[in-house]
Formats: structure tokens, C-alpha cells, sequence
């Protein structure tokens, strides 16, 4: 059977094979938050032509059924098709972002007071040539010039079936590469080599993929390069993803796709540079645990079933022979550890990108996402947690939720008078839905202007026609357009709720196990690029950050990448990620009887115990 689209493409369809499955068979990928299952209602498709089988609306509203809108990942084609794809379902994950460099890389690496050295060190090495009174084997003959010089190493298999055939080409004077952190040799190279000499830092985000081009002489950010992570082609969340790679057996799937957008983002830079591939000698890697495993396309099976276990926290340095990625076969690979199933190395980053593990003050670290890590602690002790807010600050399980792209509603504000909205929208054009720092800003004002209650349900009496009876119950009008309202419906308000009580709530938690209180938190960092658009005050009167002087607060921006690229330059930030690793005291809260406690506690706007929000009551004149 074929399907035609209204620009001429068509492309064949199997019986019994979804509309999804045929898409994504042709490189043609929707939203779909929840991996095909049918509940985000996200991979909307409107079927022009043709006969359809459909086994489930799921949140299509009536309207949009009646307009021939189906679910591509539960319409089935009974013949030939004629659809449309609606530009907001259309997941176009190879689009560049843009990527903050708020702060100078290179200066935070000089303030650790750490040199500069890469995961490749060298060693000029000059042997006497074999004679038949000393006629020992070529590898043993290395061995004994490097014991003179107090150099222990390992010996790969790759390097020594090379080892013969270059110790002559270069007349037995040479350049050793090997390893330092695990004493391992690498490559045998000429003399005085003069090739210029590059590092990849990497940060694999469960939403975004992040690649800075390093000079490994100074310490030079090269350039930047950004897409949007492929795996979510699969499911927006770690959890589906999981589910996707071990019952799907979709493990190389999505292994595939995370080193294709790094590979496709590292092309073009070196190609831009005039970098040859082989001057690329190294590659750090920062992700949560999850992203790490599918990277090396280990088994994530255990990270979701109790006691909640990974295959591995500290990660052996591998090469990228091993991994996919196409620069130097022979280059190292160093992942930043991980702390336990869900704090991963992109949290470690965080920690030493903010030197909070340096200093007395009590700080908070939070790194606001799908998973909603969370780091309490200072010089002498860490403790960290995880608190699953959900995708619904990216778009997932919101009607008219979305990404931060083009097309976004960024901010709200709402007359308290006359109940009318004021949007903002990224790239100033015509909203197609609203991003999660939309969402903060829209329930805020929602809650101030009298819209919801505390509990966050909406208000139906009152004087505006932007309150209505929607397909999920009452809903808020945003945005209106001819052809698709968007609006915040109750159930988008109470997933939006229970993700913002999630958060608190593990923050709450972490305070009462080391016995501090909120007011004792003297600096608190919000990481990750969602966190750079939030409005602290908005968040803070929504209940979702602690309610403690707003200079407190500290925007880092991707404090993931930050990390990945202090380690990729120096063997002491490398060290230093280690013992963060090491420090750090994980709780697991699905397993705290408390933590349901502490989070129907903060299912209200902001809390039920007003007194942990002094200055929002104040606001609120209670």
C-alpha cells in the first residue's frame, strides 16, 4: 500500500504495520512522547484519502476526530492513504539549538589550579637497534628503555601487532602515545610529530545532544555544535527508552542513533577547522546513567527494576573503535562516572563545575529535567537524589505542551482584571504550543489572577469565555486561533502540579534526612537548559523552588558539558569527578515511606504549609 504526502513524497506501508512504523521506516519522525504507546496523543496525522483502521482516539478530542485526525502509532492503513502530518507533530530532532557558553571555560578550569593534561600523554623514546649480541624481541626492548625511565605500561593487542613495522620506519627513534590514567600504551608516532592535536567533550542529554571542539594545547572552545537527541524518536523519558531497549529490543536502535548525532555534529566542525579526523585523540562523555549505558549499548534492564542496579558507575576508558565515533580509532574514551541508577555523570559534572564540593557553604544543586536531580552539601558531604518530575516541563503529557523551539510560547501573563493573556513566543512567530517555561509562568498567573486554586483546579465561574468545557473538562484558553486553540487543560494542570511537587518535595526530603533546614541553604544552582529560562519567582510562588532570598540563586547553564570538558583537559579534574562520584551519598526516595509524605504535601500552590513560603504568603496576603 502507498502513502502520499501533499508535497508528491510517497512511501510504501505493510499491512499490519502502524502509520508510526512506517514513517520512521522512511526517516519521517513524529512526537510521540510515550514511544508509540498510544497515550501522549502527540503523532497526530490528519488522513486526507484513503481507508483506515484505527484502534484507539486516546486524547483526540471529538473535533479532531470528526476532522480526520488519527494517531499514527494506532491507525492501521486498509489501502491506499492521502495524509498530512501538522507541523507541531513533526519531531525534527536534527535541528541545530542553541547552546549557552555563559562562562569561560578555561578560567573555571585555572581556578581548580589544575594543568593541562589530556587523556593522551606522550614520551620522545629513542632504542638501540637489535644486533645479534642483543637480539631481545621488539617488545621487550621497549619495555627496558621504559623501565629506565620509570614508565610502566600495558600493551594492547592493536599496538603491538604495529609496534614491529614502525619502530623500523622511524629508525627507532619515536614518539610513544599511551594512556596515562589507566598506563596503557596506544600508538607509536614519528619523532617530532607535528600535527595539531583536538578533544571532543560531550554531553548526551535526554533532550539534547551538545559536542564543544577542543584545542588540547590551550584549552580553546573550537566550536560548538547541538541537535536535538534522536533517541527521542523512541520516548521522550529514560524509562520509556528502557522499556524500548530491553522488552523492544530496540538496545541498537538506540545506541545507533545517539553516535550517529554525535558523529553528524563532528563532521561538519572538523570540516569547517580543516581538522582531519586523526587529529581528534580523545572524547569525554557526560550523561545521566541511563544515556551512558545506551551510548556503550549496555544492558539498562536493571536501572528501572528495585534494587534499582546498573551495570557499571565507573566506567573502564574505552576507545572509539569501541564506541562508533569516527575520529581516531585508537582514542581514548573517558565517560564521567556515575553515582547510582539515576544520578548520573552529568550531575557530577554539575558539582564540580560549581565547586560546591569545595566550599563550606551549604548549597543546593538542581538539575531541572525529565528526572529532576538533586545534589545537598558542601566540602565535607554530598548527598544527592532524583526525583522523577516527568516530561511534562518538556511537552510530555500536555496537550499543547512542545519543546523550547520556534513556534514555543516562552512566557505568560495574565490580567488579573480582565483574565486576558499576554503571551511571548520564541522566534516571534505563530504559536504552536507552550514550553515549560511557558507552563511555569501560565499556572502562576492562573493561580494570582484567581484562575485555579490552591489545589489547582480551575475556577468555572468566572467573568472571561477563556475558561470552557473542553474534551479532558474545563480547560484555559491561551492562545486562540482558527485553526487550534492551545490551552491548559485540568489534567495538563495537575501533571504540571505533581512534577513541581516531585522536585520540591525530593529537595525537602534530602533537607530532613541530614537535619537542615531551608533557610540554611546559602546558594542554590539551577543547571540545564530548561533551568536558564525559568522565572525564579514564578517557580518560587508555583512551589517548585524553595522560597529563600532570589540572590541566592545562580543560573549555570549546562553545567553537563562544563564537566565533560574539564575532564577531557585535565587528569586532576578527571580525579576530582572521581571522588565527587565517590562522595556522594545517593537516596533512593521511591523506597522512602516519607517521600509520598513530603510530596502530597506540596500537590497545592504552593504548599500546604504556607510557612515554608513566607514571602509567597506575604504576596498572597495570608
Amino acid at each position: 500500500m502507498k502513502v502520499t504526502f501533499p508535497d508528491g513524497k510517497v512511501i510504501d506501508i505493510a499491512e499490519g504495520e502502524s502509520l508510526y512504523e512506517a514513517f520512521k521506516r522512511n526517516n519521517i519522525y513524529l512526537t510521540a512522547s510515550c514511544g508509540g504507546k498510544g497515550t501522549c496523543g502527540k503523532c497526530r496525522v490528519k488522513v486526507l484519502d484513503g481507508e483506515i483502521r484505527v484502534e484507539n482516539y486516546g486524547k483526540l478530542s471529538q473535533t479532531e476526530r470528526d476532522e480526520g485526525i488519527v494517531l499514527a502509532c494506532q491507525s492501521y492503513a486498509e489501502g491506499d492513504l492521502s495524509v498530512e502530518i501538522p507541523m507541531e507533530a513533526l519531531l525534527t530532532v536534527g535541528d541545530k539549538i542553541a547552546v549557552s557558553r555563559s562562562r569561560d571555560l578555561f578560567e573555571l578550569l585555572k581556578s581548580y589550579k589544575a594543568e593541562i593534561s589530556p587523556l593522551i600523554s606522550r614520551v620522545r623514546v629513542q632504542l638501540p637497534p637489535p644486533t645479534l649480541d642483543d637480539n631481545i624481541s621488539d617488545l621487550e626492548r621497549l619495555k627496558r628503555a621504559l623501565d629506565e625511565i620509570g614508565l610502566t605500561l600495558s600493551y594492547p593487542k592493536e599496538f603491538v601487532s604495529t609496534m614491529a613495522d614502525k619502530l623500523r620506519r622511524y629508525n627507532w627513534d619515536f614518539t610513544l602515545c599511551y594512556q596515562k590514567d589507566s598506563m596503557e600504551a596506544i600508538s607509536i608516532e614519528p619523532p617530532e610529530a607535528e600535527d595539531s592535536r583536538y578533544g571532543i567533550a560531550v554531553d548526551i542529554g535526554t533532550t539534547t545532544v551538545v559536542v564543544y571542539l577542543v584545542d588540547l594545547s590551550d584549552g580553546r572552545v573550537v566550536d560548538v555544535g547541538s541537535t536535538y537527541n534522536s533517541q527521542m524518536r523512541y520516548g521522550d523519558d529514560v524509562i520509556t527508552r528502557i522499556v524500548h531497549a530491553t522488552e523492544g529490543k530496540g538496545l541498537p536502535d538506540l545506541r545507533k542513533a545517539v553516535v550517529t548525532d554525535i558523529n553528524d555534529l563532528i563532521v561538519p566542525m572538523t570540516e569547517k577547522h580543516s581538522i582531519r579526523p586523526s587529529e581528534i585523540e580523545s572524547i569525554v562523555v557526560s550523561g545521566n546513567t541511563t544515556m551512558t549505558h545506551l551510548f556503550w549499548g549496555l544492558n539498562p534492564a536493571y536501572i528501572r527494576e528495585e534494587p534499582y542496579i546498573p551495570t557499571a558507575n565507573l566506567f573502564p576508558v574505552w576507545k572509539a573503535y569501541d564506541s562508533g565515533i569516527k575520529i581516531r580509532r585508537d582514542a581514548p574514551v573517558y565517560s564521567v562516572p556515575c553515582v547510582a541508577s539515576y544520578v548520573g555523570g552529568d550531575i557530577v559534572s554539575g558539582v564540580i563545575a560549581t565547586k560546591m564540593h569545595t566550599k563550606e557553604e551549604i548549597a543546593l544543586f538542581m538539575d531541572i529535567g525529565t528526572n529532576g536531580e538533586i545534589v545537598i552539601g558542601n566540602r565535607d558531604w554530598l548527598m544527592t537524589a532524583a526525583c522523577s518530575a516527568g516530561p511534562c516541563f518538556e511537552g510530555g503529557g500536555i496537550k499543547n505542551g512542545m519543546r523550547a523551539t520556534n513556534g514555543a510560547i516562552e512566557s505568560v501573563k495574565i490580567d488579573r482584571e480582565t483574565l486576558e493573556p499576554e503571551i511571548k513566543v520564541i522566534g516571534e512567530g505563530q504559536p504552536v504550543g507552550i514550553c515549560g517555561s511557558g507552563m511555569i509562568d501560565a499556572i502562576t498567573e492562573m493561580f494570582l489572577s484567581g484562575i485555579i486554586d490552591q489545589k489547582g483546579r480551575i475556577v468555572a465561574d468566572l467573568n472571561t469565555d477563556r475558561i470552557r468545557e473542553g474534551e479532558d473538562g474545563l480547560e484555559y484558553v491561551v492562545y486562540r486561533d482558527s485553526g487550534r486553540d492551545i490551552v491548559l487543560t485540568q489534567v495538563d494542570i495537575e501533571n504540571l502540579i505533581r512534577a513541581k511537587a516531585a522536585i520540591y518535595a525530593g529537595v525537602s526530603l534530602l533537607l530532613k534526612e541530614v537535619g537542615f533546614s531551608l533557610d540554611m541553604i546559602e546558594r542554590v544552582y539551577i543547571a540545564g537548559g530548561f533551568g536558564n529560562y525559568i522565572d525564579v519567582e514564578k517557580a518560587v510562588i508555583m512551589g517548585m523552588l524553595p522560597d529563600i532570598p532570589r540572590e541566592r540563586f545562580q543560573f549555570m547553564g549546562n553545567t553537563s558539558i562544563a564537566g565533560a570538558y574539564l575532564c577531557l583537559l585535565s587528569e586532576q579534574m578527571r580525579q576530582e569527578a572521581e571522588q565527587v562520584a565517590s562522595m556522594m551519598t545517593y537516596m533512593e526516595l521511591s523506597v522512602k515511606g516519607s517521600y509520598m509524605d513530603e510530596f502530597m504535601s506540596a500537590m497545592f500552590l504552593p504548599h500546604t504549609d504556607m510557612e515554608q513560603f513566607p514571602m509567597v504568603k506575604e504576596i498572597l496576603g495570608k
